[in-house]
């Protein structure tokens, strides 16, 4: 079965990996930052909240560009610097969980790690979806 990379349009392009990548029904989504996707950048002084609205923003967008919606995502994989940031952050996160993945609850994996690949990056999303006919 052939692979098609997915490009969103006005994102910047992916250097050394595909942002994600569609085999048949499923779709697997690289990790993706609370980021502007045009330009890749992370900012600075962005919380955990405006870098969680972000990446969930973001990953909708790409969703959106392979044919699926956040409501046919089957797993995700959540990386964060900090869980005191999460635990923090944590009454502010269901409002834009909710935006982007309304009632929908696929089986999550969250883990803590020392560092992500942007030093300003809190928080990494990776997704596995189904894609095309539901039945």
């Amino acid at each position: 079965m052939s692979l098609a990379r997915i490009d969103p349009p006005g994102w910047a392009p992916a250097k050394g990996y595909a942002y994600a990548v569609r085999q048949g029904d499923r779709l697997a989504v690289s990790g993706l930052l609370g980021c502007d996707p045009a330009t890749g950048a992370v900012a600075t002084d962005a919380d955990f909240t405006a870098q969680w609205t972000a990446v969930l923003a973001n990953l909708a967008q790409l969703l959106e560009a392979a044919g699926t919606s956040a409501g046919r995502v089957v797993a995700l994989r959540i990386y964060l610097t900090s869980l005191d940031a999460y635990r923090g952050a944590v009454r502010t996160l269901g409002q834009p969980w909710r935006t982007v993945f309304g009632d929908h609850l696929p089986a999550i994996t969250m883990v803590q790690v020392s560092a992500l690949v942007d030093e300003h990056a809190l928080i990494e999303v990776e997704a596995e979806a189904a894609v095309g006919d539901p039945r």
